[in-house]
């Protein structure tokens, strides 16, 4: 609709008189800016549905049991019969970026997660002791031969997911990128056990506490034992959550210590409004800064190497 501002009348939008592909930008640029108006485009037709919602279920946040069980319910009555505007292709599928920071109903929390195949990026704010102890899967897929070339795969363990332990079992094999946030030394050092069942983990970002770190050497062979274990492991990004100056002066001295896939960083913010930044609003990647610094740092080895070699 637009507004004739000679006769303050609304005259309907000839879209028509527009090439398809304009008027689909249009609406999608409409539906990227708010979520109320990608929902109303949802109810406009069958063609509009089709196009919006994708862009609807892209990114969802479940905080609430009541936003769990409304989103299970949109979830399996989507194929109610008889609706002009039902979409042939599941919601479910649409979904790419899901975080659940409710703490149940742990069976509906599984059912969404079976239901939404195609999540790249999963944050869990659920205890997942008790999601293992009643023998849920946080995947229905075991992958025992996983490709060189994948897509990426994240997974966020945050809040009370994994206060006491980390069940590696529950996470699917195919997993590129793991954030955890860490809340005690046992479940620090359980980290040296993943490979067993992350093959391909290339990321790794812990939000920690400078005091688990203990002392510059500890933490050293700590890191040191995680790469040999984990060969595949390009990026280690250390997010510090507590303001300790002292900590920070100490590692900058002692940087050469670290090997330069590990970078070491202040937390910005709670572990999960950085991911609402990233996922919910598109600010990028975790590991973005990070990789981009093991990559100037590699540069810079490189170079070093081959004047040392010039010069023998």
């Amino acid at each position: 609709m637009v507004k004739d501002s000679k006769n303050n009348t609304i005259i309907p939008f000839q879209v028509a008189d527009l090439p398809v592909e304009l008027i689909r930008e249009i609406l999608e640029f409409a539906a990227f800016s708010c979520s109320k108006t990608s929902l109303a485009l949802t109810f406009v037709s069958s063609t509009f549905r089709r196009w919006t919602l994708p862009i609807l279920y892209s990114t969802v946040v479940l905080r609430t049991a009541s936003d769990v069980k409304s989103f299970l319910h949109a979830l399996t009555s989507s194929y109610t019969p008889n609706s002009p505007l039902i979409h042939t292709t599941p919601l479910s599928q649409n979904v790419k970026h899901l975080a659940i920071f409710a703490l149940g109903p742990l069976q509906f929390i599984e059912k969404i997660i079976t239901c939404c195949s195609n999540v790249q990026s999963l944050a869990c704010g659920f205890s997942l002791t008790s999601y293992a102890s009643i023998r849920l899967k946080l995947t229905t897929t075991i992958i025992v031969e996983v490709p060189p070339q994948t897509q990426i795969r994240e997974r966020h363990l945050l809040g009370l997911s994994c206060r006491d332990s980390i069940p590696f079992s529950l996470l699917s094999q195919d997993t590129t990128h793991l954030h955890v946030q860490i809340s005690s030394l046992q479940v620090l050092l359980s980290l040296l056990q993943m490979h067993k069942q992350l093959p391909i983990l290339s990321h790794l970002a812990l939000r920690i506490p400078s005091t688990l770190l203990a002392t510059r050497h500890s933490a050293s062979l700590f890191f040191k034992s995680l790469q040999e274990y984990n060969g595949n492991l390009r990026t280690i990004l250390v997010l510090i959550t507590d303001r300790s100056e002292a900590f920070f002066d100490e590692w900058d001295v002692a940087k050469s210590m670290l090997d330069a896939k590990i970078v070491i960083e202040r937390a910005s913010g709670s572990a999960i409004s950085q991911w609402e930044n990233q996922s919910v609003i598109g600010k990028g990647s975790l590991w973005a800064s990070a990789d981009a610094e093991v990559e100037r740092r590699m540069r810079s080895d490189g170079a070093r190497r081959e004047r040392s070699l010039i010069m023998t």
